[in-house]
């Protein structure tokens, strides 16, 4: 009796199946998941549902709801974020969605927008620089590690943990002369870029094409070797990075992510443009790469002071206008004057069509406003 399938979990395994059509592998996995986990909430909460239409959503779904706040990190032991529970609640509101055909599909409105999770709001955490410091001198003492190597090339680089584990073998391009860069794989954003790196960095990966070659060798189209996967691989570069840590005398826990952090922080001290900085981090908004870096008092204070002490552009004084007591002050002379700048202004954006046309007629809805209002007010007093 224990190996009789669930007809539920069932009903939602085939609709994974129909969109393993369509999306990634990953994706595919994720879905998997969140049947068991909703499935596993099922049989602990409500073991006497057995088909989508016996959903409710009180008791039911607000438990599930529930059962997803009270969720921890294995690891960590803390709440899983708003993200985490947000994709369950997104994909089984979709699950639930596709079972519409089903001969015993679920009530609508088990599931509702307002359930999903806001995502949180979560700050940069860059290393210190004195963190950041010891750190450095930690991974660049034992060149002799792969996984050390591959740490300080993702701290050096700004690389996520996963992109520096996709790196492949030619990874390293000449460009010409001095320049060298990076060949960033297709990675979260489903994009791939060139990120520009130094005589270091290139140490680094000579280091690592012949550490690579030692048992376990690495597959030939990867840099690194990963005899038990591409997720193996990188709990043990997070597991190799919190030694070094602790060996550094860094007392707090940190992530792979930190380092990329506390990269696009230095690059920006460096004067790095934000622009600049974006392409280099693989970026598609500049709201995400302020969201990677940390002003600090500091920081602020330094940028004042330089600026003050080396301005880049010098601003003139604009000069008090001539008093010219020729010119008519009259209700009519300004009107006179408003409507030459409403015509000026209308020519202007007619033969410049490369201007911002938008722009150019907010000000002639307000120029027109001015004068509108200014004409009413010489009428009242009138």
């Amino acid at each position: 009796m224990k190996n009789t399938p669930h007809p539920l979990q069932e009903a939602l395994q085939a609709r994974v199946r129909l969109m393993a059509t369509v999306l990634r592998p990953a994706t595919v996995r994720q879905y998997e998941h969140t049947v068991r986990l909703f499935m596993a909430y099922l049989r602990e909460r409500h073991p006497d549902i057995r088909s989508a239409n016996h959903l409710r959503r009180d008791p039911h779904i607000l438990g599930w709801l529930e059962y997803l706040w009270m969720r921890r990190v294995s690891f960590t032991g803390k709440p899983w974020c708003a993200a985490t529970r947000a994709a369950q609640v997104i994909r089984l509101r979709r699950l639930f969605d596709l079972m519409a055909d089903h001969r015993l599909p679920p009530h609508p409105g088990l599931l509702m927008s307002q359930d999903i999770p806001r995502a949180d709001q979560t700050l940069p955490r860059p290393l210190t620089p004195e963190d950041d410091a010891r750190l450095l001198t930690e991974l660049r003492r034992d060149s002799s590690d792969l996984r050390v190597s591959a740490l300080l090339l993702t701290r050096l680089t700004g690389l996520r943990i996963g992109e520096t584990a996709d790196l492949s073998t030619d990874c390293l391009r000449h460009l010409n002369g001095d320049q060298w860069a990076l060949h960033v794989p297709i990675g979260k954003l489903h994009s791939e870029r060139w990120t520009p790196v130094g005589e270091e960095v290139r140490g680094i990966v000579a280091r690592l094409q012949y550490l690579r070659m030692l048992p376990p060798a690495a597959p030939p189209e990867f840099l690194l070797p990963r005899p038990k996967g591409k997720q193996v691989l990188c709990t043990q570069l997070r597991d190799a990075l919190c030694e070094a840590a602790t060996r550094a005398g860094i007392k707090t826990h940190i992530v792979p992510h930190q380092m990329r952090h506390t990269y696009a922080t230095t690059m920006l001290r460096a004067g790095v443009s934000l622009p600049a900085l974006m392409k280099m981090l693989g970026h598609r908004t500049a709201n995400m790469t302020l969201r990677y870096v940390e002003i600090t008092q500091q920081d602020l204070q330094r940028e004042f002071h330089r600026v003050r002490e080396n301005p880049r552009h010098v601003l003139p004084v604009p000069s008090s206008a001539p008093a010219d007591d020729s010119l008519a002050v009259d209700a009519s002379a300004i009107i006179e004057r408003l409507t030459a700048a409403v015509r000026g202004l209308d020519l202007f954006g007619q033969q410049n069509p490369s201007t911002d046309n938008k722009a150019i007629l907010l000000l002639l809805r307000r120029l027109t406003r001015i004068r509108s209002r200014f004409a009413k007010l010489v009428h009242d007093q009138s």
